[in-house]
């Protein structure tokens, strides 16, 4: 598999790498300008910048940049004589026989949160549209078949389309997931996040749409279902931020802000709040 086709398998995976590439060269050197190296964890290597000791400092450097998620460039001096002034503060020294000099950038690319959304119907759709031009990985679950498309939701990372209860019953989603329920039934609604509750989904965000009625009977019900011991402190229903507006681009968009507030730790006014008081 090429370096190309293997970052696109990585992005559609939602897995972390880091993309080397070899943007200036001077002197004699391994490596030319446009070389790449796609670093994956557990050292696994696509590609090259040459070989040799700059190619295992370039790994190394990988592996750091991508613990600390900080992408940029780096100077590499490729020499086995030091002379004075050669050296700057931000290059590194390699002991080679090249007598060359080597800029590489690093891009990184860590795993993006998900947020699942269960409906595919208009508000979905509209959610799907704000949420893929902000840093997010979209699965869309749908139970059904026309809905959980690419041709109904082109901006969904993932469609599946399976039983609501059922799905909701298996699937893992990563600890710094989102999940939004916006199905077309609320038999629906209920079952799945009894299911995300009795299972303790370690999860930073749920949210329901709904009345600020149907709210308070759905906490009411998890409360008698799953004990009053419950933490809810996650779930977010009625949905969304105090925003304005009903139709579903307005309501989409209320969640995605209430998602990406949640994201970053914003105090702003939930929709939720006025609900609980």
């Amino acid at each position: 598999m090429d370096i190309h086709a293997q970052i696109s398998r990585l992005n559609n995976e939602n897995k972390p790498y880091v993309l080397a590439t070899i943007v200036k060269a001077e002197g004699s050197v391994p490596g030319k300008i446009g070389f790449k190296l796609l670093y994956e964890p557990e050292n696994k290597i696509t590609g090259t910048v040459g070989g040799g000791a700059l190619e295992q400092q370039v790994i190394k450097d990988c592996q750091a940049r991508l613990e600390n998620n900080t992408s940029g460039s780096q100077e590499y001096i490729l020499s086995d004589k030091m002379t004075v002034g050669m050296k700057s503060e931000n290059s590194q020294l390699i002991p080679m026989m090249c007598q060359g000099r080597v800029w590489v950038y690093f891009e990184v690319h860590q795993v993006l949160p998900a947020v699942y959304i269960f409906g595919g119907g208009h508000v979905g759709q509209a959610l799907s549209y704000f949420l893929a031009k902000m840093k997010f990985r979209i699965v869309l679950v749908d139970n059904r078949e026309e809905f959980a498309s690419p041709e109904s939701n082109p901006h969904a990372h993932q469609h599946v389309h399976d039983n609501y209860i059922e799905f909701s019953s298996k699937f893992e989603p990563p600890s710094n997931s989102f999940i939004v329920i916006i199905t077309h039934g609320h038999q629906y609604d209920y079952e799945i996040l009894k299911n995300i509750y009795q299972r303790q989904l370690p999860v930073k965000y749920v949210g329901v749409i709904a009345s600020r009625s149907k709210a308070t009977q759905l906490i009411k019900q998890l409360y008698n279902d799953l004990g009053d011991k419950l933490n809810l402190a996650n779930l977010f229903t009625p949905i969304g931020l105090e925003l304005g507006g009903s139709t579903e681009n307005e309501i989409a968009l209320s969640i995605a802000a209430e998602i990406q507030a949640i994201l970053f730790n914003k105090a702003v006014p939930h929709l939720r709040n006025n609900s609980r008081q």
